[in-house]
């Protein structure tokens, strides 16, 4: 079975295999559903449930680090960060692609 790491990486080389627009609200959705249906059918491992208890303070705490350090949240929703901290979808889509890879690097560890 495919973890989160594997299927973000498979989204990331082809998206459109996906989603239909490459939007990052349309992978945050995909991303939380296929966490759920990991969860469902009990194939989570150590880095799926790492990603979904974890990422969305990392992300925050990468972008105070980084971005702008008075920056304060205003969303649930990683996405809606990714989209506030960027000009446009595409720079926000790449940068969502980036900053898991440098998230899994780290989990790694």
């Amino acid at each position: 079975m495919m973890n989160i790491k594997e299927f973000i990486i498979s989204v990331r080389n082809r998206p459109q295999m996906y989603i239909e627009e490459i939007r990052l609200d349309y992978i945050y959705y995909l991303v939380i559903g296929f966490l759920g249906s990991n969860l469902i059918n009990k194939d989570n491992c150590i880095i799926d449930q790492n990603f979904k208890s974890h990422f969305f303070k990392w992300v925050l705490k990468w972008v105070k680090k980084n971005v702008d350090k008075e920056y304060e949240q205003k969303s649930f929703f990683w996405y809606h960060i990714f989209n506030e901290i960027t000009s446009n979808e595409e720079e926000a889509v790449e940068l969502f692609f980036n900053l898991c890879d440098e998230f899994f690097e780290e989990f790694k560890k």
